[in-house]
């Protein structure tokens, strides 16, 4: 997105700093959803402790029908949730070590 702007920037992010992200149209609903629904997930014990292992999908598809206003794509409100929710496992998982 910095690299798209005229004259091109840097991120206040890559300088040090927080930053906010800044999110294309197309994804608002499914950011918001999935602030909505990131903390109900499958769990399954390992013997030492829950694992999340998927996004409890009814939720999500609940949440999609409820959104305030529609979800004008549902398929793909899912699938881009779903792997934002992936994404971030992934994330943390690398984190932890």
């Amino acid at each position: 997105m910095h690299s798209e702007r005229k004259p091109p920037t840097t991120p206040i992010c890559e300088l040090g700093e927080l930053c906010r992200v800044e999110l294309k149209v197309e994804n608002e609903q499914a950011a918001r959803i999935f602030q909505m629904v990131r903390s109900q997930c499958e769990v399954r014990w390992n013997g030492e402790q829950d694992i999340e292992i998927d996004l409890h999908h009814p939720s999500l598809w609940k949440a999609i029908e409820k959104f305030p206003g529609g979800v004008k794509d549902e398929w793909s409100t899912f699938q881009r949730v779903s792997r934002a929710w992936h994404t971030a496992q992934q994330l943390k998982r690398d984190s932890e070590g």
